[in-house]
């Protein structure tokens, strides 16, 4: 596609609190030419934020129930970077002159256009000013059900090469599992009928556009719409999805028009706001290496999991507890060769694509990272894989676009059975279950998963999820549970939640101990969240009052 400049814009996103239950998402848009103003961006990167005990105190004014639910599950720390830049920060940066295209909480920076950089140093709460470009970034440390009997139709072959089919027929389509697809349009998807299921259930939970500023999503660019059939159609003997009963967020982050670092920017926007909504899976069918000009492009040599937002943006949304899938990109037969961003991230599944006999696809991106390690990590069909099109037909095309969907849909089923183990845990299982996992290469990585192998490995001792800085028992508990803590933590605080947010209990935890006792006689029967905060951050467990 020959791709034109145009006015272009980027949202700067707020993680506003939810107040009475609910997540308030605001989006501030601020418009640049991609082309003529991409000279004066800078991004301008923040001392530590300062925080007090009081920052960490209502997990609920950070995220939604179910993001609190999740991270509660799967014993994800709340730390500095899940808050938001201090108001007072940016205003000054704005009562100067300065227009603040982009905040991100996860990088601690703003991203700036100013034709003076040098003035925004005069900030005591600024650490430094960089040109807009490729940096390095330094990271902080941070049961079986009813037989589904689908009849898949056009996707069987797909399906069935990986085993998918085997989690289906035990009743794991995805349900209850929550997945964030990025990408660009999703042109006519409203119409077509292998979305109705996902529509007529309430499982589509919401839409925006970040390239646009707005929800409406439908309008142009069909890729979105070819790459979300492939986990969420559903026609029964015509085409069914690797995940037809999860729920879906979906997000245009991509302008099919351009190829620009804005849509980089989008990607980690988007990315911050699926971890505030509790996404379980972000499904990537995007890659990133050159861009137009007078934009700032990669070469092979950055593809070392840390340079480049995108990347930082996959590897703090893993960081989260959010298992990112992303398409290793469709260069193995052309001059660049190698993989693209973000597929080069750490903790992530990045996927390329096998013929219909399960040997690579030419065009399927090559690894390794230039650190050595193996990518693409998996494999799956996409080569002449089946996805609905925009006319609502099945239709067959190539890419690693397709083959990442296959795997995000099968890890939600997975995911599904295994709800309270850790992100790393599933994404292990995936490898470890791959057909060259013990003789890994640069050009299928571990090869193609079984999920039927991946459903039985999953191990019930959870050595990537645990939380060793908590401990709790008895859980289920009937009059009291103890608690006790690592005293690195400096926890100062100890609060009760239920599930909707309100506090049943609170008190003030002894400093010259780690462990308390608490009575749970005056709560009714049910799950509660048991909150421990601090000035450096908040740990947080579920229990069940169980009588």
């Amino acid at each position: 596609m020959e791709k034109r400049k145009h006015k272009y814009s980027i949202p700067e996103l707020y993680s506003k609190p939810i107040f009475i239950r609910v997540l308030i998402l605001l989006f501030s848009v601020f418009s640049f030419t991609a082309a003529g103003q991409s000279e004066t961006l800078f991004w301008v990167y923040l001392n530590d934020k300062p925080t007090i005990a009081d920052d960490f105190s209502n997990p609920f004014d950070l995220f939604s129930p179910r993001a609190v639910e999740r991270k509660a599950r799967l014993g994800i720390d709340i730390n500095p970077s899940d808050l938001r830049i201090p108001q007072a920060w940016t205003s000054a940066i704005r009562e100067d002159g300065h227009e603040i295209v982009m905040i991100s909480k996860w990088l601690n920076a703003l991203l700036v256009s100013t034709q003076n950089p040098e003035s925004i140093t005069k900030y005591d709460f600024v650490n430094r000013v960089e040109k807009k470009q490729n940096y390095r970034a330094v990271f902080s440390d941070i049961p079986e059900e009813d037989d589904a009997d689908f009849a898949y139709g056009s996707t069987t072959t797909q399906f069935r090469m990986v085993n998918g089919d085997y989690l289906h027929d035990r009743g794991l389509a995805g349900e209850n599992v929550l997945i964030a697809v990025f990408d660009g349009g999703y042109h006519n998807a409203q119409n077509i009928p292998a979305f109705d299921s996902l529509r007529m259930q309430g499982r589509l939970k919401g839409t925006y556009s970040f390239v646009l500023q707005d929800s409406n999503i439908y309008q142009r660019g069909s890729h979105g719409t070819h790459v979300l059939s492939i986990m969420a159609g559903f026609q029964e003997g015509i085409f069914v999805g690797s995940a037809p009963r999860a729920d879906y967020w979906l997000f245009m982050t991509e302008d099919e028009i351009v190829e620009v670092n804005a849509e980089e920017y989008n990607w980690l926007a988007a990315a911050e706001v699926s971890d505030s909504l509790g996404v379980d899976i972000i499904n990537s069918s995007l890659g990133y290496s050159t861009f137009d000009p007078g934009e700032n492009s990669y070469t092979t040599a950055d593809l070392d999991g840390q340079i480049g937002v995108v990347t930082q943006a996959a590897v703090f949304a893993a960081q989260k507890g959010i298992l990112v899938v992303n398409s290793a990109g469709n260069a193995g037969s052309g001059a660049w060769e190698k993989i693209l961003k973000p597929a080069d991230a750490d903790s992530i599944l990045t996927v390329g694509a096998v013929t219909v006999d399960g040997s690579r696809a030419n065009f399927s991106s090559l690894g390794p990272t230039v650190d050595g390690r193996i990518k693409p990590d998996v494999m799956a069909m996409g080569d002449q894989a089946y996805y609905v099109g925009t006319n609502g037909f099945p239709n067959q095309g190539n890419g690693t676009s397709f083959s990442a969907p296959i795997i995000a849909g099968f890890a939600a089923c997975l995911r599904q059975a295994y709800p309270n183990h850790s992100t790393e845990n599933i994404r292990q299982t995936i490898l470890q279950s791959a057909h060259l996992y013990f003789t890994p290469d640069t050009l299928m990585g571990y090869g193609i998963p079984d999920f039927s192998i991946a459903y039985h490995n999953v191990v019930s001792t959870d050595e990537y999820s645990v939380n060793h800085r908590v401990s709790m028992y008895p859980n289920p508990a009937e009059s009291f549970i103890n608690l006790s803590w690592d005293q690195s933590a400096h926890f100062e605080q100890l609060r009760i939640f239920d599930l909707v947010g309100n506090v049943v209990l609170e008190q003030p935890l002894p400093q010259i101990s780690t462990e308390i006792q608490l009575s749970l006689e005056k709560l009714p029967i049910g799950k509660y969240l048991v909150y421990l905060y601090g000035r450096e951050g908040a740990v947080i467990q579920s229990f069940i009052k169980s009588k």
